[in-house]
């Protein structure tokens, strides 16, 4: 379900904290608040890709009554790569039970095999190819950028309250859909579908939770591949780890549509994201290959690509 995870982080989608206090002092001027908001905003995904991490991913179904309850979940050690392809979700338990030795060795070894092959093609990388890969990644992050830029032209924000969260002050910001919004991206054409609040840290300056709901029905492939109903719901969480980083702590979402017109779909899930460590990229994992330290002289060296 990572797929949604850019939609829900454009949102803020999340909780409202229960119990929160209100203040009475004056809001601040929405316009110079927004504008200090998005200079702040950089993509989840690429603020994940520095640090490994543990995410359990939680799926879930609705029971007789309508409830959602859970069906399986996984717990996974992410080691992100700037190669997309070689980010490796190690699966080390399932449903509370841990993944067999023999299966965890089994899949160690295809991603160590997958990074020693990227490696090996790296070492003979010429001057162009090099040039060709970087400006692909430079292409992503553009594209990240520009989602982010997309999202935020589809919406109107409003400032609404100021609340005190476990002590800090966050500024509550309202958003709905613009009649006149003409999006580019995926994640702007699903957002425009949406209304909801998200929570700023009035300090930081990060967003912090949000909550969000559909007005009406998206759909995708013209409604032919699918069509998710009114009423879809996503919840987005962010905490400040130790190093000052504002990273994911948890994403929700949740709604019922149908696929080909006929066949009903329900699409629920809850991610937790925890245990964040920043890479040494002098001493990366095992399991990483940062193309920026792949060639040495002998197999365990380690010299930065000029």
């Amino acid at each position: 379900m990572r797929g949604w995870t850019p939609v829900l982080w454009a949102l803020g989608c999340s909780l409202l904290v229960a119990g929160g206090g209100q203040e009475s002092r004056p809001l601040p001027d929405r316009e110079t608040f927004l504008a200090e908001t998005r200079r702040h905003l950089d993509s989840d995904e690429q603020l994940q890709s520095r640090y490994t991490f543990k995410e359990r991913r939680t799926e879930l179904r609705q029971d007789g009554s309508g409830a959602w309850m859970p069906r399986e979940t996984k717990l996974f050690e992410v080691y992100p790569s700037p190669v997309p392809d070689l980010t490796y979700d190690r699966l080390i338990e399932r449903n509370g039970v841990k993944v067999s030795d023999p299966a965890l060795a089994a899949a160690d070894q295809k991603q160590l095999d997958e990074v020693a092959d990227f490696r090996k093609k790296l070492r003979g990388e010429s001057p162009a190819d090099r040039v060709r890969r970087l400006a692909r990644l430079k292409q992503a992050a553009d594209k990240d950028r520009a989602m982010v830029a997309d999202v935020l032209s589809v919406l109107d924000f409003s400032l609404v309250r100021r609340e005190i969260v476990e002590g800090r002050s966050m500024i509550v910001v309202a958003f709905t859909p613009r009649d006149d919004a003409h999006p580019r991206t995926r994640e702007g054409k699903v957002v425009q579908h949406f209304t909801g609040l998200v929570w700023v840290d009035e300090e930081a300056h990060q967003v912090e939770r949000a909550e969000a709901r559909a007005v009406d029905t998206i759909s995708f492939g013209w409604g032919i591949l699918a069509r998710f109903d009114e009423g879809m719901r996503g919840e987005f969480v962010r905490r400040k780890i130790a190093d000052g980083t504002w990273l994911p702590a948890s994403a929700r979402l949740t709604g019922v549509g149908h696929l080909f017109f006929f066949k009903k779909i329900v699409i629920g899930y809850v991610n937790e994201y925890f245990d964040y460590e920043k890479i040494d990229p002098n001493e990366p994992p095992r399991f990483i290959a940062i193309p920026e330290l792949t060639r040495g002289r002998g197999p365990h060296s380690v010299t930065r690509i000029p």
